[in-house]
């Protein structure tokens, strides 16, 4: 019998790697870098012994970020599925979406643009109304709007999401810390990766074992999908499901 094929399904910034500021460790080992080329995000040697446990295992990053904030990803590579955009597109190796994801990808897509226009208009209004240093705008991957990316302090980032969540109420407003994300049903990280799950059991001859590692309440999901979950300490995860009675949240 073949041995089974591992395939970890990652969530990246702050499961795997994060800013200078949130490493609680080191030396540190750069793992992501800004526009420029200026390293932005890091490992801990804490993630770089994950990392070499790993390393039998296919990774496949299950990521907010779009493809071109993916590719300023150098540590882990990825060489199998890639899944960007809180799951809203589902590419190959070659970084090209797959063809059994694209057709209702784009339907979705055409139906939700008006939307997240409109929401995105209305969060810019309430940044300005309530004067709150916040940033917003539309992401797009590969050219296809996928949803609305929020950034700031973490306390005006919760006013503005009970604010704004009464004009989302068919979508799902995610927050963690400085970010909060405005998606619509078609981003999606479980679907993504149940259906990479579907594409990959079509072509193995063992049945693959899947680990899933994520951070944030978001992340439950697709986590819930795989054989064995990690989660990082101090991550959202472990403060909402793992708190001790009576510490402060």
């Amino acid at each position: 019998m073949s041995p089974q094929p591992i395939f970890a399904f990652v969530d990246l910034d702050d499961s795997l790697l994060q800013t200078r500021e949130k490493c609680r460790q080191a030396p540190l080992t750069e793992a992501a870098y800004d526009r420029t080329g200026a390293p932005l995000s890091f490992h801990t040697p804490a993630q770089i012994a994950l990392l070499e446990l790993l390393q039998g295992a296919s990774l496949i990053p299950v990521t907010g970020r779009n493809l071109r904030a993916l590719r300023q990803v150098r540590s882990p590579r990825f060489s199998s599925y890639r899944i960007t955009s809180h799951g809203a597109l589902v590419l190959g190796p070659d970084e090209d979406l797959l063809p059994s994801w694209r057709a209702g990808l784009h339907h979705q897509a055409s139906e939700w643009a008006g939307p997240l226009a409109e929401v995105a208009a209305i969060a810019d209004e309430l940044i300005a109304t309530e004067r709150l240093a916040l940033r917003s705008r539309v992401i797009d991957d590969l050219g296809i709007p996928v949803y609305v990316s929020i950034k700031g302090p973490p306390v005006e980032l919760s006013l503005l999401a009970e604010r704004i969540a009464p004009h989302w109420g068919t979508g799902v407003v995610h927050s963690n810390d400085k970010n909060l994300a405005l998606l619509p049903p078609f981003a999606d990280k479980a679907a993504a990766v149940r259906h990479v799950m579907a594409e990959i059991e079509d072509t193995v001859e063992a049945p693959p074992v899947y680990i899933g590692i994520g951070d944030s309440l978001t992340d439950l999901p697709f986590l819930r999908l795989c054989h064995f979950a990690l989660v990082p300490q101090h991550s959202q995860i472990q403060a909402q499901a793992w708190a001790e009675p009576g510490a402060p949240g």
